[in-house]
C-alpha cells in the first residue's frame, strides 16, 4: 500500500476529550478508574492537565441511556464546551466561602429540579419541588447552565442590606405538611445577611429532594468538570469556591439518592488544601489518574487499529492486539523507525514518553497524541515533497520526530503553561537562548531578581513541571524537561 495514502487515511482523535465526544467510546481505553467510578465505587477525580479526566466524563454523558436503565440520572453541570456556566462569580469576584456553599447547594437543587422536571418524574415530592423553585424565580421554563448558576448566586446576593422598598422570594418548608414552599414579601429595612441566609433551609431542601428521588428508585450524579478553567483569573476565587464545593460534597453523603461526581486537577486540589482544610479527611472515595508506559502503549495503538486502513495494511486483528501486550509492541516496532537518535539511546516510543513529559517525570496522554497527530502531518508533507518513503513496513522517518516536537512543544508552552501561569510568564520567557539546566544564581542573574525571590519562583516553576529539580554535589539545579525546550530555543547544557 502507498504509505502517503495510508499516513493520510489515519485518523487518531483528537487531543482534548471534548473535541471527540461522538468517537470516543470507539477507542477510549476503559481504566480501572472508569470501572470504579461506573460502579459508584469513586466520586472524586484527581489528575494531571491532558490525562483524561474530561474522556471519563465524556463517556459517562454518552451513556446517559445506559445509565438511566440503572435508574441513575447522569446531570452535568458545567458546560462541555465554551464559556464556563460559573462566569457570573468571575465577573463578581464572589470569594466568600459561606455564601458559595448557598450557592452551590441552591444550584444543585435547581439542576436536580430541572431533571425532575424535564424526565416527567411526577410525585408530591418532586411537583411541590419544582413549584417552589419556579415561584422564586430560581427554575425558568427554559435556562442555560450560566443562567440557572446566576440566578442562584443572585439568591443568595439578595440577602445583603437591601432598600426598603424591595421585593423578595423566599423558598422554604412548610412546617405543618413539610413541604417547599415559595413566599413573596415587601423589605422595609436592613437585615443581618448572615442570620437571613441561615433561615433558607437548602440542607432541608436537598433532603427532601433525595426522600422524592428514593421513593421513585433514582439516583442523580451531579457532574463537576473543567473545573481547571472555571476560575483560571482569580486564584483567591478558585480557592474559595472550589473548598466551598468540596464541602457541599461532605454535606451531600448522608443523602444515598444524590451525588456529585468531581473531575479536578490534582494541583489544584494541592492548592486548595495547603494550609489545611478539614472537610478533605472525609473525602475518601477517590482515585487518581496516573498512566504508565504500558498504559500509553495500549492507548496508542488503540487509537490507532481504529483505522480499518492500518488494520488492512499490517494484516492484524484488533481485539487481538489490544488483548495482547506482546503484540502492541509488535505493532509500535513495524511502524516506527528503531531510533530516532542514534547510539545509546531509547527506541523510539521510549523517545516520544520521555521528550513530552514534564518537570514531574509524568506523560500525559494529551500530548502523546498531539505528538503522532504532528508524526502522521509532517510525514505526508515529506512524501508530498518527494522524499522517499522508509524501508520495510515503518512509516515515519526519523527526522519527522524532533519537528513534530518542535510543535507540541510550542503548543504546550504557549496554550497550557503560559494560559494557565500567566504572571510566571514574563520569567519564562526570559530564558530564551539560554540553557536548559540552571542554578539559583544564574536565574537571579538572568530575571534581574535577588536570589531570595529567584528562589521563590524557581520553586513555582517546579510546581508548574516546567522545572525539574536536582541536586549535584548538594547544589540544587533546574532542568528544562524536552517537552518546553524547542518552544524556547533552549541550549543543552549547564548554565555557569
Amino acid at each position: 500500500m502507498n504509505k502517503k495514502i495510508l499516513l493520510s487515511a489515519i485518523r487518531i482523535g483528537h487531543r482534548v476529550a471534548e473535541d471527540e465526544k461522538n468517537e470516543l467510546a470507539n477507542y477510549f481505553v476503559k481504566t480501572s478508574q472508569w470501572n470504579k467510578l461506573e460502579n459508584g465505587e469513586i466520586d472524586i477525580i484527581y489528575g494531571a492537565k491532558g490525562t483524561g479526566k474530561s474522556a471519563l466524563y465524556s463517556l459517562l454523558t454518552n451513556n446517559a441511556a445506559r445509565f438511566l436503565g440503572r435508574n441513575i440520572l447522569l446531570v452535568p453541570a458545567e458546560n462541555p464546551l465554551g464559556a464556563s456556566a460559573f462566569q457570573g462569580l468571575i465577573d463578581d469576584n464572589t470569594d466568600n466561602e459561606a455564601d458559595l456553599n448557598y450557592i452551590w447547594k441552591l444550584y444543585i437543587l435547581q439542576l436536580i429540579s430541572a431533571e425532575l422536571r424535564k424526565t416527567s418524574i411526577a410525585n408530591d415530592v418532586a411537583n411541590e419541588l419544582i413549584a417552589a423553585l419556579e415561584v422564586a424565580g430560581l427554575l425558568p421554563k427554559s435556562f442555560t447552565l450560566a443562567s440557572l448558576f446566576a440566578r442562584a448566586k443572585n439568591y443568595v446576593q439578595s440577602f445583603a442590606d437591601k432598600d426598603p422598598t424591595d421585593v423578595e422570594y423566599n423558598i422554604g418548608l412548610d412546617p405543618i405538611s413539610g413541604m417547599p414552599t415559595a413566599t413573596r414579601k415587601a423589605s422595609y429595612g436592613p437585615t443581618d445577611t448572615k442570620a437571613r441566609l441561615s433561615s433558607v433551609p437548602v440542607d432541608d431542601l436537598l433532603s427532601f429532594a433525595n426522600e422524592g428521588l428514593a421513593e421513585v428508585s433514582k439516583q442523580v450524579w451531579l457532574l463537576f468538570d473543567r473545573l481547571d478553567v472555571s476560575f483560571t483569573s482569580s486564584p483567591k476565587l478558585e480557592r474559595a469556591a472550589l473548598r466551598a464545593l468540596f464541602r457541599v460534597y461532605a454535606d451531600l453523603k448522608p443523602l444515598e439518592n444524590i451525588k456529585a461526581k468531581i473531575f479536578v486537577r490534582k494541583d489544584i486540589w494541592e492548592r486548595i488544601t495547603e494550609g489545611g482544610f478539614r472537610e478533605a479527611s472525609h473525602i475518601v472515595k477517590t482515585d487518581t489518574i496516573e498512566w504508565d508506559r504500558d498504559g500509553l502503549l495500549n492507548l496508542v495503538v488503540n487509537r490507532l487499529l481504529n483505522n480499518q486502513a492500518l488494520i488492512d495494511y499490517l494484516k492484524v486483528e484488533k481485539l487481538e492486539v489490544i488483548s495482547d501486550a506482546s503484540k502492541q509492541e509488535q505493532i509500535i516496532k513495524r511502524i516506527l523507525p528503531d531510533k530516532v537518535d542514534t547510539g545509546k539511546n531509547p527506541d523510539a516510543f521510549d523517545w516520544i514518553i520521555s521528550r513530552v513529559q514534564d518537570g514531574t517525570k509524568k506523560t500525559a496522554p494529551r500530548e502523546v497524541i498531539h505528538m503522532l497527530e504532528c508524526l502522521i502531518s509532517n510525514q505526508v508533507k515529506k512524501f508530498e515533497q518527494g522524499k522517499p518513503e522508509p524501508e520495510a513496513e515503518v512509516l515515519f522517518d526519523r527526522a519527522v520526530f524532533k519537528e513534530s516536537l518542535a510543535t507540541v512543544s510550542t503548543v504546550r508552552y504557549t496554550q497550557t503553561l503560559c494560559a494557565e501561569y500567566p504572571d510566571l510568564k514574563k520569567y519564562t520567557e526570559l530564558l530564551k537562548n539560554e540553557k536548559a539546566e540552571q542554578k539559583v544564581d544564574t536565574l537571579a542573574r538572568i530575571w534581574g531578581e535577588s536570589l531570595e525571590v529567584a528562589q521563590s519562583l524557581a520553586d513555582q516553576l517546579v510546581g508548574t513541571g516546567f522545572f525539574e529539580a536536582r541536586n549535584e554535589k548538594n547544589v540544587a539545579t533546574y532542568w528544562v524537561p524536552f517537552l518546553y525546550r524547542d518552544a524556547l530555543d533552549l541550549v543543552q547544557g549547564k548554565a555557569v
